[in-house]
């Protein structure tokens, strides 16, 4: 049955869903798929949408890939929490994240409920509709400000590949938050946080691989570099390093194109 075992974050919202899953004897797994209109579905997960009483929802179940991951769970510890305190620190830093709404335990695993954000399409979707040139130009651009605010407010993503950016028409929203890191504060200088050019290396090689014009990455390198405290070229020197080896890896897991943009 969905029944939860206990509510971990989110009481009022904890508690409107574990009323919802309580209503059907599926097991959670069975829920999600039942109950949700269903997004994602692997081994290790399930990601739905659902509407509680009128408000538009994003489901998450975590499965426990192991007997030892399961007794984390239970005593706390998981990707569902993570993303939890994640979306809740980047929140308060102004950096625009869907906002978590509760984390349960359920018997396979955690389950994490989030605000779904409208109209909404991650920027991988967007691009392979083929978009105008103004309208590619624009989701650079506006990909770059929204990296450039999470890695100015001292945060690190460590997955910002393009279906981790939701776009609703005016700004990207961050999604997928369990790798998410609070950086240790530096003295302010010319060079990134290695998780933070991890960040960026990721984004350009998505670029890469789904047809980006140098233009256009030149327009997200352009707003990601607006108020920070180095130039061009000294973020440059810092990125190519990390791209043979991302390279090299895709394609021999996807088979990509190699067309190397920096």
């Amino acid at each position: 049955m969905a029944s939860p075992g206990r509510i971990l974050h989110g009481g009022d919202w904890g508690s409107r869903l574990a009323r919802h899953m309580a209503s059907s004897p599926a097991c959670t797994a069975d829920w999600v798929e039942q109950h949700t209109r269903l997004l994602k579905s692997d081994s290790h997960s399930r990601v739905g949408l659902l509407e509680i009483e009128g408000q538009p929802c994003f489901i998450k179940l975590y499965l426990a890939k192991s007997l030892l991951q399961r007794l984390g769970f239970r005593l706390g510890v998981g990707r569902g929490l993570r993303s939890f305190a994640a979306a809740d620190q980047l929140a308060r830093a102004a950096v625009p994240v869907p906002r978590a709404r509760a984390c349960l335990l359920v018997p396979e695993g955690m389950v994490l409920l989030t605000e779904a954000i409208p109209d909404t399409g991650d920027l991988r979707a967007l691009w392979l509709a083929i978009p105008d040139p103004l309208s590619s130009l624009q989701l650079m651009g506006a990909a770059g400000e929204v990296l450039g605010q999470l890695h100015r407010a001292g945060f690190a993503h460590g997955d910002a590949k393009w279906s981790n950016l939701l776009w609703n028409g005016e700004h990207f929203y961050l999604v997928d938050l369990e790798a998410v890191r609070r950086l240790r504060a530096g003295r302010a200088g010319t060079r990134l946080h290695a998780r933070q050019s991890a960040d960026l290396a990721r984004f350009v090689i998505d670029a890469e691989e789904l047809g980006a014009s140098s233009q256009q990455l030149e327009c997200f390198l352009s707003a990601y570099l607006d108020g920070a405290a180095f130039t061009r070229e000294q973020l440059v020197s810092q990125l190519r390093p990390l791209l043979p080896s991302i390279r090299e890896r895709h394609r021999l897991r996807y088979r990509t194109p190699q067309r190397p943009l920096l």
